[in-house]
């Protein structure tokens, strides 16, 4: 779904609309400082746009007062064929600063897993941080970037994030602020905290080189690239603070996705219920002594999802669809889903049970039963028939 072959940077995906380089002092700071096309800056800012035009300064700005006129760090921005006038003020905003920064864009739109592997082609930097236009970098974020990549240099960094009027989100669960060398530890830390943001980890470019691409015309691109990179990473390091502020926009999937009236929209929960297809098996191949926990984890995770659906399912179809056919899409799911764990879905319940998560266990054996024909069969492979209200 998202594997696919590496192509020369650009390569029939964008055309190049602005190319401003300003800047070539020598740097200081251990790194090779990109002066020129040809030098390699150690980080590449990476910005899509599309229709942001009432966020897009406060993003860019957020970005420009950081970097500065370091020549070591690239900005790089493809406008996605916006029709607010978005790409005019992006190219106005860079055009004003003293930094390196690139204005890429697209003839017609293309969608944002487009957008995101025509960044990454054009990336040259030794990291990419992608940062979504809608957000902003917080104060001192490269910085602390800086600071730990130079010490430390691990495949990932991981930060969190602030929400407007809200507290810290934290992303990662595990060993902070220090270098750690533990695929299990990464994966099994970030799918517990369920943050699968492409935005709040900052990456290795090489480790997207070869099969690793955005779904190109899928939602939850993050969701079916950010496992799989992961697996990757022999390394990483959790700043523990947060570096992104995450503003929520009207307009977005996951706004859509969760407004009640707006009826269920069947492609797009299709994208997330298969976002993580063959990640099951991926993660026994990566890490072969993974422990039951780890499998557990990423089990969790898609069960929940599940789980959203199947409630998505319900409320948007009810008044439209009959009681089978409702079921026979619940079932359609579930058999997408459970396809994708690592565990089957009845081992999760009795995994709630142990850790006497009643509700959860409760909750999940409900869409297990009723996606089924077999009714008591899987009650009796979740262990819930005794706990279950009669006439459940």
């Amino acid at each position: 779904m998202f594997h696919s072959e590496r192509g020369a940077p650009g390569a029939g995906t964008m055309v190049l609309e602005t190319d401003i380089a300003i800047g070539d002092e020598a740097d200081g700071n251990g790194f090779e400082r990109d002066t020129g096309i040809t030098g390699q800056p150690w980080l590449s800012l990476l910005v899509p746009v599309y229709n942001v035009r009432p966020f897009l300064e406060d993003c860019l700005r957020s970005i420009l007062t950081q970097i500065g006129g370091d020549s070591g760090i690239e900005l790089v921005l493809l406008d996605d064929a916006s029709t607010d006038g978005s790409g005019d003020l992006a190219r106005a905003l860079i055009a004003d600063r003293g930094s390196f920064a690139r204005l890429l864009g697209h003839a017609e739109n293309r969608g944002i897993s487009a957008t995101r592997n025509g960044l990454i082609d054009a990336a040259r930097g030794r990291y990419v941080w992608f940062v979504d236009s809608d957000d902003v970098l917080l104060p001192g974020a490269v910085d602390a970037l800086r600071a730990i990549v130079e010490a430390e240099r691990p495949d990932v960094v991981i930060c969190d994030y602030v929400r407007e009027g809200e507290g810290r989100y934290p992303t990662f669960r595990g060993p902070e602020r220090r270098l750690a060398r533990c695929t299990e530890t990464l994966v099994a830390g970030t799918f517990i905290r369920r943050r699968l943001h492409l935005w709040s980890r900052v990456w290795r470019r090489d480790l997207f080189d070869g099969a690793i691409r955005f779904p190109e015309g899928a939602c939850f691109e993050d969701v079916a690239t950010v496992p799989w990179l992961l697996l990757r990473a022999e390394s990483f390091y959790y700043a523990a603070e947060p570096w992104v502020g995450y503003r929520a926009r009207p307009g977005s999937i996951m706004a859509r996705l969760n407004r009640a009236c707006a009826g269920f929209d069947r492609r797009t929960n299709d994208d997330m219920a298969r976002a993580l297809c063959g990640f099951g098996g991926a993660l026994g191949r990566a890490v072969p002594h993974a422990g039951p926990e780890t499998s557990c984890v990423v089990a969790r995770f898609v069960s929940r999802e599940f789980a959203k659906i199947v409630k998505r399912l319900l409320r948007g179809c009810r008044s439209k669809a009959g009681c089978a056919e409702l079921r026979a899409e619940m079932r359609r799911y579930r058999i997408a889903m459970e396809g994708c764990s690592p565990l089957p879905f009845g081992q999760v319940v009795q995994h709630y049970l142990s850790k006497g998560k009643i509700g959860r266990a409760l909750e999940l054996a409900f869409w297990l039963a009723i996606t089924r024909p077999e009714r008591h069969v899987e009650l009796a492979e979740t262990g819930l028939d005794a706990v279950l209200p009669e006439g459940a």
